[in-house]
């Protein structure tokens, strides 16, 4: 049986040992159990899932503590962690999600023994970045309740290893699953709670990341909060212009301008697709078609699933541009491109933009290929994505 989370009442994890325990018993289950068994946990939304992140920021600590050497054998479990994440950047770090759960259940049974204080903390970070890793791969697999848990665990362990600006980035991952969940309303209330967090001063490249999650939030929400969405997208462009130089620790070891990029033309995208006024959805199309290229640009050639991703963002800029057929020839593309990779985000982006095509255009003939191709490359998702549409 799943360990069971609490979301109400009281924070959910008094201790440091019982936030442990509940990373080993989470993550033994994870390695014994099938994918269908975990496929089907309960997705957590509104209040369920707002309130523990909240509980998460009022139990952060007010200073964090003084720095010193890395304990004795801490450097391999680090570089480990950077070498799961590479794996992921692949586009094919889901094949080896359990190895990355067999690492964090070692590191959360290695906490239940004595060690000083500072070499404890070290241990937390590190399991905090393997739950947070856990937790991306997970979603990537489209297993949304076994990721939104990790993500919850690996908060508390920031808490424990004195970690804001991970636990806002973390934050920030939770967002995103909100989003592609049609969670919109969640979605901005994450990103809101996120920012407060980030102490005065802490890593402005975790608060542009942000302001981009909450610039599509808002975009999502209607042509309402289309002022919103484009202030956000603008303050994470300006954020990231006046950080970039700033020391990056490897867990945001992706945050470059590619990023940035795609953040803001994920806002621009979507406000275009949604905009009833024509002249404002041809500007916001041509602000989406200027940071959709600089992405493709900079994009290094190592983050095989943000190159497939870049492609399908362009492809999206064509559909609000009206362009179908350049917007299906865009899709095709990527869908070849997508065959290095095992990635469940990709698969959902290819079937809803088939879908948005055939919505939108019916009769053109290259929408009526890409859908004819998709639906051959990938039978095993039909029927569970279609129904998505």
């Amino acid at each position: 049986m799943v360990p069971r989370l609490k979301a109400t009442g009281s924070p959910p994890y008094a201790s440091d040992r019982h936030t442990v325990r509940m990373m080993q018993d989470l993550s033994t289950y994870d390695i014994a159990s099938r994918r269908q068994a975990i496929a089907h946990l309960a997705v957590l939304t509104g209040t369920a899932l707002l309130q523990p992140v909240r509980h998460w920021v009022a139990e952060l600590p007010v200073t964090s503590p003084s720095r010193t050497a890395s304990p004795e054998g801490l450097a391999e479990l680090e570089q480990a962690v950077v070498l799961f994440r590479r794996w992921d950047a692949s586009g094919v770090g889901g094949l080896r999600r359990k190895a990355v759960v067999g690492q964090l259940n070692a590191v959360t049974e290695s906490l239940n023994e004595h060690h000083t204080a500072e070499a404890r903390r070290r241990l937390f970070q590190v399991a905090a970045e393997l739950a947070q890793l856990a937790g991306w791969m997970a979603y990537d697999q489209g297993l949304h309740g076994m990721a939104q848990r990790y993500y919850l665990l690996a908060l508390h362990a920031c808490r424990e290893a004195a970690a804001p600006a991970l636990g806002a980035k973390i934050i920030g991952d939770m967002t995103q699953m909100s989003t592609a969940q049609g969670h919109f309303d969640d979605s901005l209330a994450l990103t809101r709670t996120a920012l407060y967090t980030l102490p005065h001063g802490a890593n402005d490249l975790v608060r542009a990341e942000l302001f981009g999650l909450e610039a599509r939030a808002y975009a999502q929400l209607g042509e309402r909060e289309a002022g919103n969405a484009a202030r956000s997208a603008d303050a994470a462009v300006e954020v990231w212009q006046e950080a970039r130089s700033h020391p990056r620790p490897d867990w945001l070891h992706y945050m470059n301008q590619a990023e940035v990029d795609c953040l803001a033309a994920n806002a621009f995208i979507e406000l275009a697709l949604h905009s009833t006024d024509p002249a404002r959805r041809r500007g916001y199309a041509t602000r989406a078609e200027a940071h959709t290229l600089s992405a493709r640009t900079s994009r290094g050639e190592d983050y095989t699933r943000g190159r497939v991703l870049d492609e399908l963002r362009l492809a999206k800029v064509r559909l609000a541009q009206h362009e179908p057929a350049e917007a299906a020839t865009v899709a095709q593309d990527s869908l070849h491109m997508a065959e290095r990779t095992s990635s469940t985000l990709i698969a959902d982006w290819l079937i809803r933009l088939d879908g948005a095509l055939l919505t939108r255009h019916p009769d053109c003939p290259e929408a009526v290929t890409f859908h004819d191709h998709l639906r051959r490359t990938a039978p095993e998702r039909e029927r569970d994505l279609a129904a998505r549409l």
